[in-house]
């Protein structure tokens, strides 16, 4: 029992030391893995996830104890891809993106593991099919020229920093849950959400 106290309590003070109020400013990037969720048979059977990125700049504004918010700026490419007739279809969305992040953060010597919730607002800046070597803009017609340009979403995730003297790498993994019909069809029960694992890497400066 005194063998566990002396390093179990050690342990737990580095864990619960609360964090100091402080602000980081810094880059990330990496991959999206995107999907849609969609009640429209013609798409649901054949959709897939397709890769693309995202990247950006964030801030993280501590809270005192254990807390932080983090908002960030990341542009992100989402949509799916389909398989028909021997060729591959994909569906190229790209959004602003702005979550803003309410993080738990627990420090332990070099290390600062976190989780972290909270909503995300998109605003699309283009939108096209592609087939082979041939693309075509959304808003010209087809089946995806009635939709809505922008999403509200809801974010979960984790990330992990490493302290390198005055630099922070980071690692990050996150989901982020579409909320928004993107299928703005008169009189109809066609619903369209994105749905998209983003995994980034970056490097974070503490002011």
């Amino acid at each position: 029992m005194k063998t566990f106290l002396r390093i179990a309590l050690p342990l737990a003070l580095l864990i619960a030391v609360p964090l100091q109020a402080q602000t980081t400013l810094g880059v990330k990037g990496g991959i999206n893995i995107a999907n849609v969720d969609t009640n429209v048979s013609d798409i649901s059977d054949i959709a897939d996830s397709k890769t693309g990125f995202v990247g950006g700049g964030f801030v993280t504004l501590g809270l005192g104890g254990l807390f932080a918010l983090q908002p960030e700026l990341l542009y992100s490419q989402k949509g799916f891809q389909a398989d028909a007739l021997g060729e591959t279809a994909k569906l190229n969305t790209n959004y602003i993106e702005i979550p803003v992040l309410l993080k738990a953060q627990f420090k332990l010597a070099m290390l600062r593991p976190a989780v972290y919730a909270g909503p995300v607002v998109s605003f699309e800046t283009g939108c096209d099919v592609s087939v082979a070597d041939i693309s075509v803009n959304c808003d010209e017609g087809g089946d995806f020229d009635e939709r809505k340009k922008n999403e509200w979403g809801a974010v979960f995730g984790a990330n992990l920093d490493f302290f390198l003297g005055p630099v922070t790498l980071i690692l990050d993994g996150r989901y982020q849950l579409g909320l928004t019909n993107l299928a703005d069809v008169p009189d109809s029960d066609d619903e369209a959400k994105n749905q998209v694992w983003q995994f980034m890497a970056g490097v974070g400066w503490t002011l």
